[in-house]
C-alpha cells in the first residue's frame, strides 16, 4: 500500500514548479502547502544545488526577494514530472 505523505521529490516538484516565473518564499509556503522548518531546510539546499536562485528586485523604494527555478532547475523539474508521473 503507498502511503498519502509526499514524498521529498513531490516537495520539490511544487517548489520547482512554483518558483518557474519567479516568486516569494511566502507564496512558496502557502501554495505548496509546506511548513515554515520544511521552507527553511528546502531552500537553501536547492540553492546550493544550483537549481532555484535567490533574486532581489526593487520594488517601491523597498527590495524584495524572489526565488527564481533555474534552467538547470526546469530539467529537474521536467524530470522530475516524468518519473512522479510514471510512479503514479
Amino acid at each position: 500500500m503507498v502511503k498519502n505523505r509526499r514524498s521529498e521529490l513531490d516537495i520539490i516538484t511544487e517548489i520547482l514548479k512554483l518558483s518557474k516565473e519567479g516568486t516569494k518564499k511566502i507564496d512558496i509556503l502557502y501554495k505548496g502547502n509546506l511548513s515554515y522548518t520544511q521552507i527553511q531546510s528546502y531552500l537553501p539546499f536547492l540553492i546550493d544545488k544550483d537549481v532555484l536562485e535567490e533574486c532581489m528586485i526593487k520594488k517601491k523604494g523597498r527590495n524584495h526577494i524572489y526565488y527564481r527555478t533555474t534552467p538547470k532547475g526546469l530539467s529537474l523539474l521536467a524530470a522530475a514530472q516524468r518519473t512522479l508521473h510514471f510512479l503514479k
